[in-house]
């Protein structure tokens, strides 16, 4: 198996990974609603993505100190500048989420498939292969069924430009993976730097309301820290947070860093575009186990036929891309 290829399947399983946290951080939420009450769903979700990236910066800390200790200015610049596009992108996106619907973000979000290309062409001053503008539009008609928006009804307030700047900033994370100053960087130590990093950037989702009532006299951070204990002192939150760290964070953006540089990152994108696949998959049967072991109301969801359809787009489009190039020229545009 050649480079590319390898690197194509390693991109699938990371993707697989990161399809494995929406059910699994949705079941997090719903515990953590449970142990700590009358907090905003924006609050839930920022503490879910903010703990992950601190132990995930932990873990690679401790496993790869060799790495992080050696760590040279190319890898540090990689690092931030991955941690400030993610970080950046995730805050956009958790915050447009509570004022558009879960299916809206979804689509919009998919308009990386877009915008990577788009840029590529700007830059190489060469417009995309008839192959790229058909997996293109392959992912975004899929990814619409898929989440069952309907064009004619789309809207675009702040939640929907919000999602959109997210999905231009994922687009430059995934460009930055292909700069090529970056080439000679050891990925491990900048793997670090980018989880801690999104760390940072995501600290004011859950720290912002309650600092305020603290500057004010009203000792809001203290209670606040009280509350994230609360909300992670149950076996069932922990196993799951682990779960989504080890799998979906540590083990899918570290293999995205590594292996992203070996296919193109138009390709890299459509790939991408199949996270929506996996998390369907994953949330027939988690969401019954996770609730089983919660104690709290998260039903399986079922196989419909605009997810079949939805999925066939997005598949097709990768295997658009994963044909033979037969010119050189239509391997650069793609």
């Amino acid at each position: 198996m050649n480079p590319s290829r390898a690197a194509v399947w390693r991109l699938i399983l990371a993707t697989m990974a990161w399809g494995l946290s929406f059910p699994t951080a949705k079941a997090i939420m719903l515990a953590q609603a449970m142990a700590v009450p009358g907090r905003s769903g924006v609050f839930h979700a920022g503490l879910v993505l903010w703990v992950r990236m601190i132990l995930a910066s932990l873990l690679m800390g401790l496993i790869f100190w060799r790495n992080v200790r050696a760590l040279r200015g190319s890898e540090i610049r990689q690092g931030v500048e991955l941690g400030l596009y993610g970080g950046v992108g995730m805050l956009l996106q958790t915050d447009a989420q509570h004022v558009i619907p879960a299916s809206t973000s979804a689509f919009f979000t998919q308009f990386t498939c877009i915008f990577v290309p788009l840029v590529v062409a700007i830059r190489s001053r060469m417009f995309p292969s008839v192959w790229v503008v058909a997996a293109s539009a392959m992912v975004l008609a899929g990814c619409a069924v898929l989440s069952g928006v309907r064009l004619g009804s789309l809207g675009f307030g702040p939640g929907e430009w919000e999602t959109i700047a997210a999905a231009g900033l994922f687009t430059g994370q995934i460009l930055v993976l292909e700069r090529q100053t970056y080439r000679g960087n050891e990925m491990r130590g900048t793997a670090f730097v980018m989880f801690a990093m999104k760390a940072l950037v995501l600290t004011p989702v859950v720290f912002g309301d309650a600092i305020t009532v603290a500057v004010s006299g009203g000792g809001g951070l203290g209670a606040l820290c009280h509350q994230i204990i609360d909300a992670y002192t149950s076996l069932p939150t922990l196993v799951m947070t682990l779960l989504i760290t080890v799998f979906s964070t540590v083990y899918g953006y570290a293999t995205m860093i590594f292996w992203q540089p070996m296919v193109s990152s138009v390709q890299a994108g459509i790939i991408y575009a199949t996270e929506p696949i996996f998390a369907t998959g994953w949330a027939l049967f988690l969401p019954g186990l996770f609730s089983a072991a919660g104690g709290f109301d998260y039903p399986n969801e079922s196989v419909s036929a605009a997810f079949c359809w939805g999925a066939a787009l997005i598949v097709g489009a990768n295997l658009l891309l994963l044909r033979p190039q037969s010119t050189p020229a239509e391997a650069g545009a793609a």
